[in-house]
C-alpha cells in the first residue's frame, strides 16, 4: 500500500470531470449571484397563488426553475469540497451554497400552506387543467401531505430552522473525515510493511490473510475513535432530537413515520423487515460457523470475518480491468444501456481514487443539469469492483431518469435509489460465476456473494434496528443517548446479529463503538432502504436473466420513471410487491442456496 496522495498529485484522468458544470469558480460565482435572487423573486408570488390556474402554474414554475439552478449551484460546491475536506476555500463556497440553499427553502415555505388552505374540491379541479398537468404529480402529493401541514409562518419557521438543525451531520462529518484521520496511527500490513490507517485502507487490512495484520488494524482503527465518542453521541442525540422536534410539530406520531411518510412507505415495511431478519438469524449464525470452522480458528473474533475463506485466492484489478467488469455484466440490460455507462467511464463520472482529505466511501451524486458523477475510493479489492458496479447502478438511474422525466418528477425517491445499485451487483456476480469453473475461484465468489448479503440484509437491518430502537427510547423519554448508553445497546444488538460463533472477549469489545462512525445514522431512517432493495433487486436480476427482453423492459421503465410515482408502485410496476414479506423471504432463501452450494465446495 502506498503512501496516500495529495489532491494536486492526482493526475487528471483520474479525477471526475466537474468542468461541463462550471468551467470556473468565477462562472460559478455569477450563477451564485443569479441564485442569490431566487428568494426574492419568488416571494413575489405569496398571496396570489389561489387567483387562477394559470397564475398557480407560472408560480410553480418559477419555483422549479428557481431550484433547479440553486441545485446546480450547490452540488457542484458539494462536489468540489468532497474531493479534500481540508481545502478551506472550498468549503467557504460550500457554507456559501448551503446557506442560500436554506434561504429560498425558507422563501418558498409558504407555497405549500398557502395552496392547501383553498377549497379541495377547487384544488381537485384545478390539478386537471392543461396548466397544471405539469405539476400533477407535486400537487397530488402536497394534498396527501395536509394533515403535516402547517400555516405559511409555522412553515417559515420550520424552513428558517432547518439549516442550525443540520449542523450535527456537519460536526459528524468534520469529525469522521478530517480530525479521526489525522489521528489514525501507522499500522503494519502483510509482510510487515508499515502502512498508513485510513478510513479505505482500514477495510482492505480486515481482508488480509495475516492475523495480527487484521487484530492490529481491529484495534488501531476503533482506539481512534475511543476519544471522540463522548463529541459523537452528543452529535447523535442532536440529530434525533431534531428530528423528534420535526415529527412533533408536523403532528406525526414519531419521527420513523415521518421519515417514511415522504415515500409512502407504511412502518409496517419497516418492522416487517426486521421480523423476517430475526426470523432467519440462524443461517447467518450458521454461515459464521462455517467460516471459524473453515479458517480453522478456535476462537473467531470480529476482525476475522471479513477475510476470504478461500485462503489461496485472492482476486485482485487495476482500475481498467474493474472497468471492464462492469462493463461486461451489463450485457443483460442492453446495448443502450451499456453505451450510456461507457460514456459515464469515458466522460469523468468517476473520481477514482482515495487521497488526504476526500470524504471517505462511495456515493453517486449529480443534478438535472450535470453527469450523475461518483465518488470512489478504489482500492483494487473484489470488493471495490462491486462498489463501482453499484454506485453506475445509481448513476444510471439518475442519468435515465434525467433524460425522460421533466426536472419536477426526475428526481426518484430514496427508497427505491437502492435498487438500481443493488441490481448491478447481482448482475455482476451472475457474470463472475458464470465465467468461473474452478472450484476454488467460485467458493471465493460465492463468499463474496454472502459477504454482501451480510453487509446488505443483515448488517444494515441491524443499523435499522438499532436506529429505530434509540429514537423510541428517546421519544418515550427513557433515555438520554450518551457515550455509555449508546455503548451499550449497540454492543448488545451485535451480540443478537452475530450470534455464539464469536468469542466476545476484549478483543471484540471495542466493536460497541461503531455507532459512532456509521454516517447514515444522520440520514434519517435510510440505512432500511438498503435491505429492501437488495430484496428487490434480487428478485428483479432473477427475472432480467430468466425472462429476458420482457423483464428488461420492465426494469428499464422503472429507471426511466424516475419519481413520477410513489416507490411501492413503480417496484410493483417492475414485478416487484414489498407490501409483502415475500421479497425478503426470497432474497434469504436465496442466502440459503448459496450458503449450502458455498459449503459443499469447502466440505
Amino acid at each position: 500500500m502506498s503512501e496516500i496522495r495529495e489532491r494536486k498529485d492526482v493526475p487528471r484522468q483520474e479525477q471526475w470531470n466537474l468542468e461541463p458544470m462550471y468551467a470556473s469558480v468565477e462562472a460559478w460565482e455569477a450563477d451564485f449571484q443569479t441564485a442569490a435572487t431566487f428568494p426574492v423573486e419568488v416571494a413575489q408570488w405569496k398571496g396570489r397563488l389561489s387567483e387562477s390556474e394559470q397564475i398557480l402554474s407560472q408560480a410553480l414554475a418559477m419555483m422549479f426553475a428557481s431550484y433547479r439552478k440553486m441545485e446546480k449551484v450547490y452540488v457542484y460546491t458539494h462536489l468540489r469540497h468532497d474531493e479534500d475536506l481540508s481545502n478551506h476555500a472550498m468549503q467557504g463556497l460550500y457554507e456559501r451554497a448551503r446557506s442560500l440553499s436554506h434561504q429560498l427553502s425558507t422563501a418558498t415555505a409558504y407555497v405549500a400552506p398557502e395552496i392547501l388552505s383553498m377549497d379541495a374540491d377547487r384544488l381537485a379541479t384545478w390539478i386537471e387543467h392543461p396548466a397544471l398537468v405539469p405539476y400533477r404529480v407535486y400537487l397530488q402529493d402536497l394534498l396527501r401531505r395536509k394533515p403535516h401541514t402547517l400555516t405559511p409562518s409555522e412553515e417559515r419557521l420550520l424552513a428558517m430552522a432547518e439549516e442550525p438543525l443540520s449542523a450535527t451531520e456537519k460536526i459528524f462529518g468534520m469529525i469522521n473525515n478530517i480530525e479521526i484521520p489525522e489521528r489514525f496511527p501507522k499500522v503494519h500490513s502483510d509482510g510487515g510493511k508499515e502502512t498508513q490507517l485510513s478510513h479505505a485502507t482500514y477495510q482492505k487490512l480486515l481482508q488480509s490473510k495475516e492475523r495480527e495484520v487484521r487484530r492490529e488494524a481491529f484495534s488501531a482503527y476503533y482506539r481512534t475513535f475511543q476519544g471522540s465518542r463522548n463529541s459523537m453521541a452528543a452529535a447523535l442525540d442532536g440529530k434525533i432530537k431534531s428530528g423528534i422536534f420535526k415529527a412533533k410539530a408536523r403532528n406525526y406520531a414519531s419521527a420513523r413515520e415521518a421519515a417514511l411518510f415522504a415515500d409512502n412507505v407504511s412502518t409496517d415495511v419497516y418492522d416487517n423487515l426486521i421480523q423476517v431478519i430475526h426470523s432467519r438469524l440462524g443461517d447467518f449464525y450458521r454461515y459464521m460457523h462455517l467460516r471459524k470452522r473453515v479458517m480453522g480458528l478456535d476462537k473467531m473474533y470480529l476482525y476475522d470475518t471479513s477475510v476470504s475463506l478461500v485462503s489461496d485466492v485472492e482476486l485482485s484489478y487495476e482500475w481498467k480491468q474493474a472497468e471492464d467488469l462492469v462493463m461486461a455484466s451489463l450485457a443483460p440490460l442492453g446495448e443502450a444501456y451499456q453505451k450510456l455507462a461507457q460514456q459515464g467511464f469515458s466522460d469523468g463520472w468517476v473520481d477514482r481514487y482515495e487521497n488526504k482529505g476526500k470524504r471517505s466511501g462511495a456515493y453517486s451524486s449529480g443534478c438535472y443539469d450535470s453527469s450523475p458523477y461518483i465518488l470512489h475510493n478504489y482500492n483494487g479489492t473484489l470488493h471495490s469492483v462491486f462498489t463501482l458496479a453499484h454506485e453506475m447502478g445509481h448513476s444510471m438511474h439518475t442519468a435515465l431518469a434525467n433524460r425522460t422525466q421533466p426536472y419536477q418528477t426526475a428526481e426518484y425517491r430514496i427508497f427505491v435509489a437502492e435498487v438500481a445499485s443493488t441490481t448491478n451487483e447481482a448482475l455482476l456476480m451472475h457474470f463472475l460465476l458464470q465465467q468461473k469453473n474452478d472450484p476454488k475461484i467460485r467458493a471465493y465468489l460465492l463468499n463474496q456473494y454472502l459477504n454482501d448479503f451480510r453487509s446488505t440484509m443483515f448488517r444494515q437491518t441491524m443499523f435499522a434496528e438499532f436506529e429505530r430502537d434509540i429514537y423510541a427510547a428517546v421519544e418515550k423519554g427513557e433515555a438520554a443517548l450518551t457515550a455509555e448508553d449508546l455503548d451499550r445497546r449497540y454492543e448488545a444488538m451485535i451480540k443478537t446479529y452475530f450470534g455464539d460463533a464469536v468469542a466476545w472477549e476484549d478483543e471484540d469489545r471495542m466493536i460497541a463503538w461503531e455507532w459512532s462512525r456509521i454516517p447514515h445514522f444522520y440520514y434519517n431512517f435510510y440505512v432500511y432502504k438498503y435491505a429492501t432493495g437488495m430484496a428487490a433487486a434480487t428478485a428483479l436480476s432473477q427475472q432480467i436473466l430468466q425472462e429476458g427482453p420482457p423483464a428488461v423492459e420492465r426494469y428499464l421503465c422503472f429507471l426511466r420513471a424516475g419519481g413520477s410515482k410513489y416507490p411501492l408502485e413503480l417496484l410493483r410496476d417492475a414485478g416487484v410487491d414489498l407490501t409483502t414479506p415475500a421479497p425478503i423471504e426470497s432474497s434469504l432463501d436465496r442466502f440459503r442456496a448459496l450458503l449450502d452450494e458455498l459449503e459443499g465446495l469447502l466440505g
